[in-house]
């Protein structure tokens, strides 16, 4: 009889061009923007008060750098639950212009594997952030650009239930995007945004900042 499992799926935290409207024609990476400071500020309150009651034991992210800001402030906050962060590219968000930030401003040309972290890999990208020794790499390849919202529900689904088999009897902590979040409940299910909200499909709890 297979363990008992809980796997938590939290969204990023406020990122900072919901925020700074100038940062999509001022920045060098606008398909990858990082935390507001408030995304830091929600990320530590959240670890604090509704991640630390949970028994967690694995934390995966995606690679993309809102989450990985996330991730590294629940450890920072949390230090005593996850010694690693685990990095899976199959949780990135859906790749569509609008969520790229590629309406006003065009995106560079190739694989967004290539141009993704300024034509670096995942690896060296990862070498330069903070808590950079904590991040293992489960997965490094990102889908291809653009994909339709069916493709991204059905790459979220596939990933989700892997990295429940591949984390077995233990519970895990996701750090991803509104679709992932979205994927984790029923099709009638809901979410207040910065509200705990908990779904009893597939053992998931869902933690929609």
């Amino acid at each position: 009889m297979p363990a008992s499992q809980t796997m938590v799926v939290m969204r990023h935290a406020l990122r900072l061009d919901e925020v700074d409207h100038d940062f999509v024609s001022s920045s060098k990476a606008w398909w990858d923007p990082p935390l507001a400071q408030k995304g830091f500020d929600q990320a530590a309150h959240t670890a604090e008060t509704r991640l630390r009651s949970l028994d967690l034991q694995v934390l995966v992210t995606s690679p993309f750098k809102r989450c990985l800001q996330t991730a590294n402030t629940v450890v920072e906050s949390m230090p005593a639950y996850f010694s690693t962060i685990r990095v899976n590219c199959k949780l990135c968000e859906m790749l569509t212009a609008r969520n790229l930030n590629a309406q006003d401003r065009p995106l560079p040309d190739g694989h967004i594997q290539e141009w993704m972290w300024n034509g670096s890999s995942i690896d060296a990208a990862l070498k330069l952030a903070p808590l950079s020794d904590n991040f293992i790499i489960d997965d490094p390849d990102l889908p291809a650009f653009p994909e339709t919202a069916e493709q991204a529900h059905a790459r979220i689904n596939v990933a989700l239930e892997a990295i429940g088999n591949q984390y077995e009897g233990k519970n895990i902590l996701i750090v991803a995007h509104g679709e992932a979040v979205n994927r984790s409940v029923d099709e009638d299910g809901d979410w207040g945004q910065w509200e705990l909200t908990v779904k009893q499909l597939h053992k998931v709890q869902v933690l929609g900042l």
